[in-house]
């Protein structure tokens, strides 16, 4: 039985989305999907983009009762961004709160955000591509290796703003790094997700790239989960098809389900779509 999974969505919460915890269930019960998590951002130092408990709260009650209604099961999460000199505080609100799933993010390289246009363009010019590259999987590594997350998100996401299909950094320029990015996750037990925003963006594919995936797939890091990150209701499971597909092509042949936290694996197959 095919139950796709979509467990990257990110509700009105937060001021990037446009779409309610309502809107975003609907949609993507209406496109056929067995599960969904709600992880909005908590960026300490970014009012705007920290949920709070409060908020939470009042999304596990939606969540039943839309749940019910619509046959579909809503997972509640958060996607947090690491900072090493705040973890007290990191810590002090993923146990305020009896999560299903915690994304981990390093959106910030050198004080810059490089998910946004502005900064990371900043950072490539001032340092060079590749030199980025680097740095923001440096990033990575660090909230890998802290243990605090389940998966985490777009593992190379610096690629959104510096790249396109025909002008490509190669992997060899940074696979050192995307070496200890592997290691650090298979040593902590801490999973990434393939983000499938990828392919709206001018990078056309998924986050992390093929022989990023690859890599993985070769040093046994797990689990793994996918999502459209998805800050409309449209874009509900967007993609989720073609990151499957990326998965596979990579030679991954099952997925995780979660709740509170606790991964349990099934094969591939049963997140397809029937085609």
């Amino acid at each position: 039985m095919s139950r796709p999974t979509d467990y990257h969505l990110h509700s009105n919460t937060t001021e990037d989305s446009v779409a309610t915890v309502e809107e975003l269930a609907r949609a993507a019960a209406a496109r056929g999907f067995a599960e969904i998590a709600v992880t909005d951002h908590f960026i300490l130092g970014y009012d705007n983009y920290r949920v709070t408990v409060e908020q939470l709260e009042a999304h596990r009650a939606l969540a039943k009762e839309l749940g019910g209604k619509l046959g579909i099961k809503i997972l509640l999460g958060a996607e947090v961004d690491y900072f090493e000199d705040r973890l007290p505080e990191i810590r002090a609100f993923l146990d305020s709160f009896d999560f299903d799933i915690v994304i981990g993010a390093a959106h910030f390289v050198d004080g810059r955000g490089i998910a946004a246009e502005p900064g990371a363009k900043a950072l490539v010019r001032d340092i060079g591509r590749t030199e980025a590259f680097r740095r923001s999987l440096r990033a990575v590594e660090r909230a890998a290796r802290s243990g605090m997350f389940d998966v985490m998100a777009h593992l190379d996401v610096i690629r959104k703003f510096s790249e396109t299909p025909e002008d490509r950094e190669p992997f060899e320029n940074y696979a050192e790094e995307a070496g200890r990015v592997a290691d650090a996750l298979a040593e902590s037990g801490v999973g990434f997700e393939v983000n499938c925003r990828g392919f709206s963006h001018s990078t056309g594919g998924q986050y992390p790239g093929g022989e990023f995936l690859s890599l993985l797939k070769s040093r046994g890091v797990g689990p793994v989960t996918v999502g459209s990150d998805a800050h409309t209701a449209r874009d509900a499971g967007a993609d989720i098809d073609r990151g499957i597909d990326a998965l596979r092509a990579a030679g991954f042949d099952s997925l995780a389900r979660f709740e509170r936290r606790r991964a349990t694996l099934a094969p591939l197959e049963e997140f397809e779509f029937k085609r």
